[in-house]
């Protein structure tokens, strides 16, 4: 089966700490009760949870020839996902995550000069007639990619003018949050941020003002509020929805949720939900997310997605 949906961002390895007590200070050790490594990367996240859930998935990324870029790609495979566009650095360190995981939030340390050096001259823009839709994951941090992101889609857009686009930003490392990004924005159909993001680049002081400006230049704006649910201006309409799961009841690990958000909501969309159904989906990959360390999850997590959805 040829994939029908291409990453472009960040693959990497996470090493999660959860069960932690309090947080590190300086000459002072803590204790975890549990760790995991798995699938990290926002875009490596999309990619297995898309996939698993039954659109193949390619994701075009750096990796070093190591024992972690080898875990990586065996579980990728592991999802269904396809990764002959991932490109395979000799002599260099794949990048790494290491995340300290707690109920209300994360603190992350990355090294990922590996994912950040990835050029636009590095991916192959052909051979995509299998592809509906394209998602961009973690834009600052492409360092590499950053110049190029408009080229990129106009080169696609030129040679397959039915493929969709999807940006999930991330964070901006820098906290610089250059407004050059809202060029990108004008050319493409779904936008995803959480609530910190939005504020951010938009510059409002709130959710409802970030939203109102962002819809003017993307169709599809979607604001993650974690445990609150979203707030989505579609076409002009506002949807706003919440959370089942409002008390967190199964946390485990809330590394990726976002990522299970993004996936769903694409999955919706080429899909053909509607526009409330999909929302829903998507926000219930979110909530089932954190039930399970690291962003992907397991077969007992997919299984109970297409039971509650009857997803074949």
């Amino acid at each position: 089966m040829n994939p029908e949906c291409l990453v472009i961002g960040d693959l990497n390895c996470d090493l999660i700490f959860n069960g932690l007590a309090g947080f590190p200070e300086l000459g002072k050790e803590i204790l975890s009760r549990d760790y995991d490594i798995v699938i990290g990367g926002s875009g490596g996240i999309f990619t297995a949870v898309l996939s698993r859930l039954g659109i193949k998935t390619s994701i075009i990324s750096k990796v070093g020839n190591d024992n972690y870029s080898k875990f990586i790609l065996d579980e990728l495979q592991k999802s269904g996902a396809d990764i002959s566009r991932i490109i395979i650095n000799e002599n260099t360190k794949t990048g790494i995550t290491v995340s300290l995981s707690y109920e209300r939030n994360k603190s992350q340390i990355s090294s990922l000069n590996l994912v950040k050096s990835l050029k636009a001259d590095e991916i192959c823009l052909k051979n995509l007639e299998s592809i509906r839709h394209i998602h961009f994951s973690s834009y600052y941090m492409m360092d590499g990619l950053k110049p190029n992101y408009l080229n990129i889609i106009e080169k696609i857009k030129s040679a397959y003018k039915e493929i969709t686009f999807s940006i999930d930003t991330n964070d901006d490392p820098d906290n610089v949050w250059e407004p050059s990004i809202y060029e990108i924005f004008k050319n493409v159909d779904i936008l995803f941020l959480n609530k910190k993001e939005a504020i951010k680049i938009s510059r409002e002081t709130s959710v409802e003002e970030a939203i109102n400006k962002l819809a003017n230049y993307v169709k599809k704006v979607v604001i993650k509020l974690g445990r609150e649910g979203y707030l989505a201006k579609i076409n002009g309409k506002l949807y706003r929805g919440f959370c089942r799961n409002i008390d967190n009841k199964n946390f485990l690990d809330g590394t990726g949720s976002g990522d299970n958000f993004d996936a769903g909501f694409v999955f919706g969309f080429l899909k053909g939900f509607g526009i409330e159904k999909t929302l829903e989906f998507a926000t219930y990959c979110a909530e089932k997310s954190i039930e399970y360390s690291g962003g992907f999850g397991s077969d007992e997590k997919f299984d109970e997605i297409r039971k509650v959805y009857k997803i074949n």
